[in-house]
């Protein structure tokens, strides 16, 4: 009899877009030897709760693979998914934590505990997983902290805490590249203009460009629209002047990041040029209009797309990897289980951002700012003011003192 406990299970991502499905949308199948089913339950989650949630593949394929290695572990130990309990829920956590860092055992936990509470809504459960959540009361920040704390609750507000988790440090560890590195890397991408003798495409050069400058994170670059840079004027004198742009950052909160008028003449040419083929070649292939800013490049697949976040980061990983900023990383192969050295990339794009912060605060100290801080925590868009100080307070010296900077790009000896 085919069951559960007896099924092969597969993640498969859809190849085609239609009408109810997305383009590398994640379903779970089940195989048997002699029949091939839909794993439909933790596939409607997906789709009702991550994919209509998160705009990334990327993160709709690794909550897929989550959920799969829940599954897998049940069959392992004989648990249909219907009759888990949140005794077995922790023991998953056990098991997996010795191969694992506590993370990505919480990310396990949470998307186990979250398809649960889905499949209990819809009927399809009734036993206990999700019953380690607990109420917290949870005090509010200190009032010097809190720009909005009149608007908050005397008492403070509640919080849901899956008891189960992991508790996990924060992560302070600051990585900008050094400057030889950074300006390695920019002059890899390509020119910030296209000109006689660099005809290089310019795309991933003026990414790389506001995430350095501007501090602006990898969501923010893929949210950015060209209405944003055409309806700014800069005047022959304001070259160096900064201009504010609106993202939407973390969470969806809206924050102003300020770009150079250098950097916003070069997207303009941008978009008037390199952005234009693109949109050409991609009305050919049925590509329909947007207004993002970046988009694929003209001889790609993804002509006249919205450039995605994982394009960002490959071409980012790329980069380092032909600059030789890299790493040694140990890995364990799935197969064997031998332990083996990987090369592998040194910096991520998010690094960009730690760059912003120090470089800022070295052309701020050279303008004779007195408080170079507060500017820096204006740029990355911090609430409190402690948090951009105890990030960035020992990182500050890998640039070096230098007087009368004005333009970030001298700090690490680029041509302007």
């Amino acid at each position: 009899m085919n069951t559960f406990l007896t099924a092969e299970l597969r993640l498969v991502k859809a190849m085609e877009k239609t009408e109810m499905v997305k383009p590398d949308q994640p379903f779970l199948f089940s195989y048997w030897r002699d029949q091939v089913d839909v794993f439909s339950e933790p596939t409607i989650f997906l789709g009702e709760k991550v994919v209509k949630r998160s705009p990334s593949p990327h993160t709709w394929e690794g909550y897929g693979y989550d959920l799969l290695s829940w599954f897998q572990w049940c069959q392992i130990k004989g648990i249909d998914w219907h009759d888990a309990t949140e005794a077995d829920r922790e023991q998953f956590a056990d098991d997996y934590a010795a191969a694992s860092d506590d993370k990505t055992v919480n990310r396990k936990l949470t998307m186990v505990r979250r398809f649960y509470e889905f499949a209990g809504a819809e009927g399809w459960y009734h036993r206990d997983i999700g019953a380690s959540l607990e109420q917290r009361q949870v005090a509010n920040r200190p009032i010097v902290d809190d720009a909005l704390a009149h608007t908050r609750s005397v008492t403070g507000r509640v919080k849901e805490v899956d008891t189960l988790l992991r508790t996990v440090g924060r992560n302070d560890v600051v990585r900008p590249l050094q400057a030889n590195q950074l300006r390695k890397l920019l002059e890899h991408v390509g020119p910030t203009l296209k000109g006689v003798d660099d005809t290089r495409s310019v795309r991933d050069r003026l990414i790389c460009d506001l995430g350095y400058l501007t501090a602006t994170r990898l969501g923010d670059v893929t949210t950015l629209t060209t209405l944003q840079f055409l309806s700014i004027t800069v005047e022959p004198h304001q070259h160096f002047h900064d201009f504010p742009l609106i993202v939407e950052g973390k969470g969806k909160v809206t924050r102003y990041v300020a770009a150079p008028g250098w950097l916003v003449l070069a997207i303009q040419s941008y978009i008037d040029g390199e952005r234009k083929a693109s949109e050409r070649e991609g009305k050919k292939r049925g590509a329909k209009a947007t207004t993002a800013l970046f988009l694929g490049h003209a001889n790609s697949k993804s002509a006249g797309k919205k450039i995605t976040r994982s394009a960002i980061q490959k071409m980012f990983a790329l980069a380092c990897m032909k600059c030789s900023i890299t790493r040694k990383k140990e890995v364990e192969d799935e197969q064997t289980g031998e332990k083996l050295v990987k090369t592998v990339p040194a910096h991520s794009f998010h690094d960009l951002r730690h760059n912003c912060a120090v470089l800022t605060y070295h052309a701020e100290k050279a303008l004779g700012n007195s408080e170079p801080w507060k500017i820096v925590q204006i740029k990355l868009g911090h609430k409190s003011f402690k948090v951009t100080i105890d990030t960035y307070l020992a990182h500050v010296s890998i640039f070096g003192e230098k007087q009368g900077i004005t333009d970030i790009r001298r700090l690490i000896g680029l041509k302007t």
